[in-house]
């Protein structure tokens, strides 16, 4: 079972892969440096105002902390056909999911190495310990973390989800008492707790645990789990695995009937219909203007807020392109005659359209984050520029490129 796991990794690995070098692009690199850096800025200001001992960072921290627990599933990687195929290597198949708890702590494992870092000045600020401290914190989190996906892992099993569930809260519990005699008390004592606890749930949901293995609920688990990536992953790539779905939404007809029954507005309303109906555009906007709008709230510096707003107005403008392949292979837009310079007008107007909307959205937001009107007139026109660039100067060249 052990080299079948390792084929199984390997398989996903590689799946993943091809989606990645699609995620982690020149895009995603540049808003992580805006986010990254801008970030870094304000926390590193704000850790400067702070009276010492600043008792209200301990709260700050078993809260960041404690939701940080949360972050990582276990991985299973179970696909459908194992309840037939794998049916008779049930005995084996704890071996398998033994495998599977290790690989399934690595990524959960990093990130709480980067929240820890992250957090060490406020620890320091809040506590008055050195910064040697942060391996007993690190220990104390990852050692926590692992017996949330030992409960994970339990939860498998035939009629273990109750056990399951009042297990997690136990480990709630034990986690906010671990997280606290660490902050409050001491480190060391907070970290031999964690320790001690691995020991508990390791035999309460492990050692001790001999019933059948629940293969639909395992398989449908591993299945939500993927669905979530392939939901994050979508919103840089197109994947196959999530199929987009195309809803009535009756409410929006109103908008439908301003567009008039012309030949030049074939594309237009094609193109209008697929962005409102599609779950697959239509929330991908939604999305990324409701991020940015999040962001650009905590934002009081103006260079700052404007390269963050233009930044999301060029990517929610960048990950809308598709919708100009959409309509590619359907024969009626080939018969009907139309001039292929209509679709790129009709797209030119859609995109318009949406990113004005965005930019208002965005100056709405800098009358509540910006202190003064000069701030939010530069800021808003700056977002205004951005607009008429990509709608004007960038969308036209890209078209170009994609005909070609």
């Amino acid at each position: 079972m052990d080299d079948f796991f390792k084929q199984r990794v390997q398989l996903h690995q590689k799946h993943m892969q091809r989606y990645l070098r699609y995620v982690f692009n020149d895009h995603f690199a540049l808003i992580m440096m805006f986010l990254v850096g801008g970030l870094g800025f304000y926390y590193s200001n704000w850790l400067k105002t702070l009276p010492l001992p600043f008792h209200w960072g301990k709260i700050i921290l078993l809260i960041l902390w404690y939701a940080a627990l949360h972050i990582g599933q276990f991985v299973s990687l179970a696909k459908p056909a194992d309840q037939v195929f794998l049916l008779p290597k049930e005995k084996q198949m704890r071996q398998y999911l033994s495998k599977a708890f290790y690989y399934s702590c690595l990524f959960p494992s990093a990130i709480l190495v980067l929240v820890v870092g992250a957090t060490m000045p406020l620890v320091v600020v809040s506590t008055g310990r050195s910064f040697g401290t942060f391996f007993f914190f690190l220990i104390t989190l990852t050692a926590l973390k692992c017996s949330h996906l030992t409960i994970k892992r339990m939860s498998l099993f035939q009629d273990m989800q109750k056990a399951a569930f009042n297990a997690y809260l136990l480990w709630a519990i034990i986690s906010v008492i671990c997280l606290s005699v660490s902050l409050y008390l001491h480190p060391i004592t907070g970290m031999l707790l964690a320790l001690l606890q691995i020991s508990l749930f390791t035999i309460l949901g492990w050692r001790k645990l001999f019933v059948p293995l629940d293969w639909q609920y395992m398989i449908a688990v591993e299945q939500q789990r993927l669905h979530r990536i392939y939901q994050f992953i979508n919103l840089f790539t197109d994947v196959p695995e999530i199929s987009s779905k195309i809803k009535r939404r009756a409410y929006l007809d109103p908008l439908f009937k301003k567009i008039t029954y012309k030949q030049e507005n074939t594309y237009f309303y094609l193109f209008t219909r697929r962005m409102l109906r599609g779950s697959e555009f239509s929330g991908l906007y939604l999305r990324l203007v409701s991020m940015g709008a999040f962001l650009l709230y905590f934002v009081s510096e103006r260079w700052f807020a404007l390269g963050l707003g233009c930044l999301f107005i060029y990517l929610i403008g960048f990950q809308l392109l598709p919708l100009y392949q959409q309509f590619r292979y359907m024969i009626m837009t080939q018969l009907y005659p139309i001039k292929a310079s209509q679709k790129k007008v009709a797209l030119q107007k859609l995109l318009g359209i949406l990113l004005t909307m965005t930019v208002l959205i965005f100056a709405v937001i800098t009358l509540f984050s910006l202190p003064t009107w000069s701030d939010r007139l530069l800021v808003s026109s700056g977002y205004l520029l951005m607009d008429l660039f990509f709608v004007y100067i960038y969308l036209p060249k890209r078209l170009d490129k994609l005909e070609n």
